[in-house]
């Protein structure tokens, strides 16, 4: 009998939704301190985090810059549990959180300078168009962060592709292929010492056609 696959992950819900997430923001700490090292946010960037999960980045990002940090997620529990959290910038329109899919943005084109995902991308439908749709919404010479705990060669990839419903996992050079494909100008990528732990940073330079 093969096991259930487990869906949580994919889209929190219900009571054990919010444990769930609870779960990622203790689990995701040190990929989300090294994705911060990784980015320079500049005080007026108007940010977007993408997959948004409990809103512990959007209230990090809340601190770095002076702009709205709007976050977007598949999840009703995670919009609710991010709302909760970052209560007071929601109360002052500094914040935004919406219930969407990120391969159809209910979003103005050009909106944000920066565009964030973390520990997300495994569960995003068709990537490459998913990658378009989100360059899409960023600025001209605006940057989209992608952050994770794998690289592609983690020894437990096989493990959780096998017990995590829809998830997908890519290495650097598939990563900047499909994003290279979507229309970003360029990417880069940095990986933590002695750590499966990947970041990847592309652009969207100010030359770009459409």
């Amino acid at each position: 009998m093969v096991a259930e696959k487990i869906d949580q992950c994919m889209k929190p819900h219900g009571e054990e939704g919010i444990a769930t997430i609870e779960r990622m923001n203790e689990n995701h700490k040190d990929i989300s301190e090294f994705a911060f090292k990784c980015v320079n946010v500049n005080e007026n960037d108007k940010i977007l985090d993408i997959g948004c999960g409990g809103g512990v980045n959007i209230e990090k990002f809340l601190k770095l810059t002076d702009n709205n940090v709007d976050g977007l997620d598949y999840s009703d529990v995670s919009v609710a549990e991010s709302i909760k959290r970052n209560k007071k910038a929601v109360d002052e329109k500094r914040c935004c959180v919406i219930q969407a899919d990120v391969s159809a943005m209910p979003l103005d084109s050009e909106s944000y300078d920066l565009a964030t995902a973390f520990e997300t991308i495994y569960f995003w439908p068709q990537i490459e168009n998913t990658f378009k749709e989100v360059l899409r919404i960023i600025k001209p010479n605006g940057r989209f962060m992608i952050a994770q705990g794998t690289d592609g060669n983690h020894p437990d990839d096989e493990k959780w592709l096998n017990t995590v419903e829809g998830m997908s996992v890519y290495t650097a050079e598939e990563l900047e292929k499909y994003l290279l494909n979507a229309g970003f100008t360029s990417v880069k990528t940095v990986k933590k010492e002695n750590d499966y732990i990947m970041v990847v940073i592309a652009e969207k330079k100010l030359n770009h056609h459409k």
